[in-house]
Order: structure tokens, then sequence, then C-alpha cells
């Protein structure tokens, strides 16, 4: 600037010191301060109080259940995720309000920033610091940001951390399936435990618990429960199986009820484990021991004896058992005996005489034929009886944890099924269908050894009643929305930067719009620029409103009679174009 335009300059500030108060000063500058910053920060800091309180509200607590042995496996873990119960399309919604608002905001930020902008421009005049105002390139710059809306350099950044975590927010919340665990409310009978006269039984042949000891039988005591449960058809208890490994046990749980489909639960029951071998080649002499109608067997243990082998005998299938005192198999009464833990016994069975033998066992040297076309195995076979622990989580066994039983129970389970023979149709059956789908002898003893352990445990299940569970929770899968709490605190942290960013141009613009700072930010707009080049003296003298420079605005209506100032463009003798100034009428 030069000179002349200096004092030009200086001279106009001292005038406008000294202005008269009762001349008319621009007015509005605190309702466009505090309209900008409300417009600014209102919407930003409830649209995140918002969703704050949709998340806090609808937050679901811990599906993590309040016993270690009820966790369900591969639960969500709470770390840096929060869960809503709310759909994550509203969540997502709401979060991109703000990303919406932001750039809508641009405006109240620049109205805020013009005020210190215009004081600087103010002081540095009055002062005659010319070198700090702007040039006139410089001010079209500010004209243009303040009329189009252009961000800054920091509003931009500001913009666009919104828009990237609002983004962030978009792709870290999803819906998921999230399986919730309450306690029960009522009962639920689960476990298995002893009837009252069976808690002390130290032979396997004793009255009062199983067994009614008759002149003529030995009958099965609460025989139809017993009955139901080898026969699958108990509401109370069902002989299930789990294999770990290369073992397979059976235990007493529960039938398939609509009652327990969600319910996790921790139960004590007890269950067996049967092994088997083929030992047919040590008990049966396949070239002379079939004679005529008979089968002759004898073992190296103490089993021998006689099966028919005549078509016309009451049954088909023929089943021979002997239980012993130990594994020494030396004495096959065990009467008066409290029998070990594992128990063991042998079994020879003749079956399919009029299916006819597998193709697959002919040549096996395990396998002996009667002679009129049945299939013989001899098997010597350990139980062991087993106190378990089982934990049933989404109707899956999760834990299952046994201990070898105590004698009672040993004793019960073994004499149960040896003196009333109440499941040998059931071990013939079973022999009978091992002989048929087995592919060696191995695979017919293992047959029949899950079929012992499966019918032993049912009829002994005559000694026992339904418990209380251990522990049990209901458990319930709902749908929420699962929120990231970083990509959250990202998405809050932009919105209230935008708010901070806002109480920050408020403290200058405060500061700035003192005195007479609004006048020089009133006419830094296109209006007040327009009335500066055409209204002459009416441009420069003090007014309430920009729009009151204006000739048509003299006596508080526009002009209507066609007369008055018009603009146009003019071209010039350097062959370029000029605004320029029609008076008509």
């Amino acid at each position: 600037m030069d000179k002349t335009t200096y004092h030009a300059v200086n001279e106009t500030a001292s005038r406008n010191r000294h202005v008269s108060p009762a001349q008319p000063r621009m007015g509005g500058q605190k309702g466009d301060i505090i309209f900008a910053f409300s417009l600014m920060a209102i919407p930003m800091s409830l649209f995140s109080a918002l969703l704050l309180g949709l998340i806090f509200y609808f937050k679901v607590s811990s599906p993590l259940s309040g016993s270690p042995e009820l966790q369900l496996p591969g639960a969500p873990t709470h770390d840096n995720v929060i869960y809503v119960n709310i759909s994550a399309t509203t969540l997502t919604t709401v979060a991109s309000w703000s990303s919406t608002l932001a750039p809508i905001l641009v405006g109240c930020a620049i109205s805020l920033i013009s005020y210190p902008v215009a004081n600087r421009i103010l002081r540095a005049g009055q002062s005659g610091k010319t070198g700090e105002l702007p040039t006139p390139f410089q001010l079209g710059l500010m004209l243009k940001m303040s009329t189009s809306g252009s961000p800054q350099s920091l509003w931009n950044w500001v913009l666009t951390l919104v828009f990237a975590a609002d983004t962030w927010f978009h792709f870290t919340t999803k819906s998921i399936n999230l399986t919730q665990v309450y306690p029960t409310t009522s009962v639920l009978n689960t476990s298995v435990g002893l009837i009252p006269t069976c808690y002390n039984v130290n032979r396997t042949y004793q009255g009062g618990c199983t067994l009614n000891q008759g002149g003529s039988a030995t009958f099965l005591m609460h025989g139809q429960q017993a009955q139901n449960v080898v026969a699958n058809l108990s509401t109370t208890m069902r002989v299930n199986t789990i294999a770990s490994g290369k073992d397979i046990f059976t235990y007493v749980g529960n039938p398939p009820k609509a009652a327990l489909s969600n319910i996790d639960y921790q139960s004590h029951t007890w269950g067996l484990k049967t092994q088997c071998t083929p030992v047919t080649s040590q008990c049966v002499n396949a070239s002379r021991s079939s004679v005529g109608k008979y089968l002759d067997y004898k073992c190296p243990f103490a089993m021998e004896g006689r099966v028919s082998t005549d078509a016309d005998a009451a049954f088909q299938n023929q089943f021979q058992m002997a239980y012993f005192t130990n594994s020494r198999a030396s004495i096959n009464y065990t009467g008066t005996t409290s029998l070990a833990n594992p128990y063991y016994f042998a079994s020879l069975a003749l079956v399919n005489q009029n299916i006819g033998r597998s193709p697959l066992l002919i040549n096996d040297p395990e396998i002996a034929n009667s002679g009129h076309g049945a299939s013989v195995i001899a098997v010597f076979c350990n139980t062991t009886v087993y106190d378990i622990l089982y934990t049933s989580l989404n109707n899956t066994i999760s834990l299952f944890d046994i201990k070898p039983a105590n004698s009672t129970l040993t004793n019960i389970i073994a004499g149960t099924q040896q003196y009333t023979r109440v499941g040998d149709p059931n071990l013939i059956q079973g022999s009978s269908i091992a002989a048929l789908i087995g592919s060696s002898a191995q695979d017919v003893a293992d047959g029949f050894a899950l079929t012992y352990s499966q019918v032993a445990l049912g009829v002994a299940s005559a000694a026992f009643e339904e418990r209380e569970s251990v522990r049990a929770q209901r458990r319930e899968t709902i749908l929420v929305a699962k929120v990231g709490v970083v990509s959250l605190a990202a998405l809050l942290g932009a919105n209230m930067a935008l708010v901070v960013l806002g109480c920050v141009l408020l403290g200058f613009a405060v500061k700035a719009g003192k005195g007479e700072t609004r006048e020089v930010q009133a006419r830094m707009s296109v209006g007040g620029v327009v009335a500066s080049l055409f209204e002459g003296e009416r441009g420069e003298r003090p007014v309430v409103e920009v729009d009151d420079l204006f000739e048509e605005r003299k006596g508080g209506r526009a002009v209507s009679d066609g007369a008055g100032l018009r603009v146009g463009v003019v071209k010039t003798e350097s062959g370029g174009w000029r605004f320029g100034g029609f008076r008509t009428g």
C-alpha cells in the first residue's frame, strides 16, 4: 500500500473512533455469535449424547456365566466391545447424522472466525500497521471463504476426522447372535442318586435294594422303571453314550426334553465302560465241540458247559454268562462277595443260526461254527463303574469328569443283571446284531461290550432316582449390535472436536467482537463490498444492518418506480471488463 493510501486509512480510522454515540451502529453481534456457536455445538453434542444414551440404555450385561463350570465355549469376550440390544442399523443411522451435519456447520465456524479476522484488520488499520492488512487478493479469498463456505485447513481436518470415524464405526458395528445366561427359576432334576434302600450294598446278591429273593426266582424290584430305561421309554432317565478317544462310556442321563432345550446344567450320575476280548478259540474246539444238537465249550477260566444248537429249541439264539470274583476268573460265584472295581465276566453267544454267518467272519479264527449254521463267539470282559460329573452346555456335553465308583455301586450294577437276567433278551439281540455287522471278531466283541454297558446300567436304574442339578442356568439367544469401544470413542472424539473447536472460536469471537469489530466484520461480506463500490457516501454511513447501506432500502422500502442506480458491465479501453454504475429515471 502506498503512502497516500496509508494516510487515507489512518484518517478514516481516526474518524471512526470519534463517531457520535447517537449515530446508528451495526447490531446483531451477540445474536450472530450465539446462533453460530449454538448451531455448531448443540446438534453434535445432542447426537453424541443420543448415541451414548442408546448404547448404555440398551447395553446387554455380561453373557459370562456366574459359574466357571457353565461358561459357554467360545463365548465372546468383552475386551473393547459393547453389546447393545438394538438394531445395528439404528445405531449406525444415528452415528451417520454427525458426519452428515458436519459439512453444513462450515458456515457457522466461518462466521465465528470472521470476528477475530475483522478485529485484526481493524486494529492494524487503526495502528497504521499496513503490513498486517490483507492484500486485495487475500481479501478476495476471505470473501470467497465466507460466501462459499470453503473450510480452512483445520476445519477440513476436523471434517475428515468425523467422516473417517463415522465410516470406521459403520464397519465395526455389526449384528450378531449373543447368548445370555440367567439363573433358573425352578428346580431341575437332571442328576441321579440312589434310593435310600440302596445306600449300603456290600455284596452282589443282597436283597432290599434291587433284588427280591424269592423261593424259586430272584425278582427285580422297581422293575417297571428299569425296563422303561432299558427300552428308552422312560421320561426321567436315559442311558446315553459318549466317546472319549478310543473309549466309549455309557451313563444315565436325561431323555430329550423341551424344558431342557435352553438349559445348561451340571449333573451327577453313574456310568460304565466295558471292554471285551474274543476268546472263542480258547473255549471252543471247532472240530470236536459240536455233537448233534449241542455245542460243548470249556474255557481256561471258570466257565464251561453245553448249549443247544437245535433249531427247535425255545430260542434260536443261545446265550451263557459267568461272573468272576477277580481278574483271575477262577471262581464264578459272586453272591457273597463285594466286587472290586472293575469287575470281570465272560459270555458265550450262539446266534444267527437261521440267518447265516457274515461273509466277513467266515475265516476269522475267533468266530466258530456250530455245525447248524450259527455263529459262535466267546468273550472275556471287564466293566468299570464310574462316578461321573458332567456338564451339558447348549445341549452338548462339554465336561465329562469320571472317577471309579465305590463298591456299593459296583455290587448293584453287577448283581442286578447277573441275578435277575432281565436284560438277557437285549444282550442276545445285541450279540446277534454285532455278529451281522462286524467285520472282525474284535468288532463283534466291541459291539457286545457296548450293549452290555447299556443293558446293565439300564437294569440297575431300578436303584436310581432323580436328583436336583448340581448347578444350572437358563440360556437365551438374542440379536444384538456389537459396538467397538475404540471406534465409538473415535467417533465421539471427532464429534466433540467440533464442539471444542466451536468453544474455542466462540472465545475468540467474543473477545474480538468488542468495540467496532462488528462494523468491519459486517462489511466484510458481499453486501458490504458491493455497497462500498456502488453506493458512494451512503456505503460509508453508519447503519444498523448491511442492507441499510443500499439506496433501495432508503425509507425502509425498495425503489419501485424504475429510478436509481443500476449495475452493469462495461468493456474497458484495454479490452477487459469492469462493473459500472448507471443512473436511470
